[in-house]
């Protein structure tokens, strides 16, 4: 029994570490205090700064709107996957428990605003930088980005020649590429709620090669605040200050790993203790419901064909008796 419990602690502990920062909001909402907020109560957050009705109810307190005729246009969010924090002074900041997907968050926030404008075109844009230029060719407001080369990124620290540094530099040129086409008028305001996100996963590589507090990973750090700084301008310029931008980091990939290496190890000594069985996938509930249900209507259908037969009457009932009756009909 006691060997157990470290496994179900394992188990259950999901959370991991990160930061919700706030960088720039409308005055009509405001954020207070620096309570924790759960990755999953976010989409509440972005649909009630919105100005839509939520639809779970939350207890976190950080959040208030004061104007609702004044509400953001546009939510702008970055993602920074396997890092704790940015550094980033400016803003609110909130501590973060990961227990969500980030692009989870950005489909039920999607889906929300297309179901409530279903007659509209909302910009919804979501570019997962770890796929280059790919995301980005997919939306025909950022036609014209035709290149990732990070040598016009102002560097001091960081290597070209090192593929982690390179990939970070390159994501910060796609990013900055992002910021000229909008500051060039390819977005304005049409009062239809649009979203744009960015995720970012170089950081969590650079920081795994040269460490946490190392002089390129700082340097890495500023740059993607400066870079955010430049991109939160530009929208907000763009929206007429009607825009939410915010950066969500989250350190999840850490803790997870760790954790199912443990849960890995764990679970092998325990299956060789006890003689444990071997998991079920995640069909197993579907078969083995067909199967019971199945089985149960098969029992049941039997039974009563069984007890139909057995109270039959003979005489009246079935045409077996009555055609082969002995007393046959004949010609006098």
């Amino acid at each position: 029994m006691w060997s157990i419990l470290p496994l179900f602690f394992l188990a259950t502990t999901v959370y991991g570490a990160g930061e919700f920062s706030i960088i720039h909001h409308p005055g009509s909402i405001v954020f207070r205090g620096h309570d924790s907020v759960k990755q999953s109560t976010l989409p509440e957050v972005y649909t009630a700064a919105l100005g839509f009705s939520t639809e779970h109810f939350s207890h976190w307190q950080g959040f208030y709107i004061e104007n609702p005729f004044n509400i953001p246009e546009a939510i702008v969010t970055i993602a920074v996957d396997g890092v704790k924090d940015i550094g980033q002074n400016k803003g609110h900041h909130y501590p973060l428990l990961t227990n969500d997907d980030e692009a989870r968050i950005f489909r039920s926030l999607a889906k929300r605003i297309t179901e409530r404008f279903p007659n509209e075109e909302p910009t919804l844009v979501r570019i997962d930088l770890s796929n280059g230029l790919d995301d980005v060719k997919q939306y025909s407001i950022f036609d014209g980005i035709k290149s990732d080369s990070p040598k016009h990124v102002s560097h001091k620290h960081l290597k070209l020649d090192v593929e982690e540094d390179r990939d970070f530099l390159k994501d910060i040129a796609i990013i900055n590429q992002v910021a000229q086409k909008v500051s060039e008028g390819v977005v304005k305001e049409d009062f239809v709620p649009d979203v744009y996100w960015f995720r970012i996963a170089s950081l969590h590589a650079l920081s795994d090669l040269h460490g946490e507090n190392s002089t390129q990973t700082q340097e890495a750090k500023q740059l993607l605040q400066d870079t955010i700084t430049h991109l939160s301008d530009v929208f907000s310029k763009a929206y007429g200050n009607h825009v939410f931008v915010n950066v969500m980091t989250s350190d999840a990939s850490h803790t997870r790993v760790r954790r199912n290496i443990l849960a890995t190890e764990e679970e092998q000594e325990l299956k060789n203790k006890y003689n444990l069985a071997a998991k079920y996938n995640k069909d197993f509930p579907v078969i083995f419901n067909i199967i019971l249900w199945l089985c149960v209507v098969i029992f049941f259908s039997i039974f009563a064909i069984c007890v139909a037969t057995a109270t039959m009457d003979p005489g009246r009932d079935s045409i077996i008796y009555r055609m082969t009756s002995t007393r046959m009909k004949k010609d006098n």
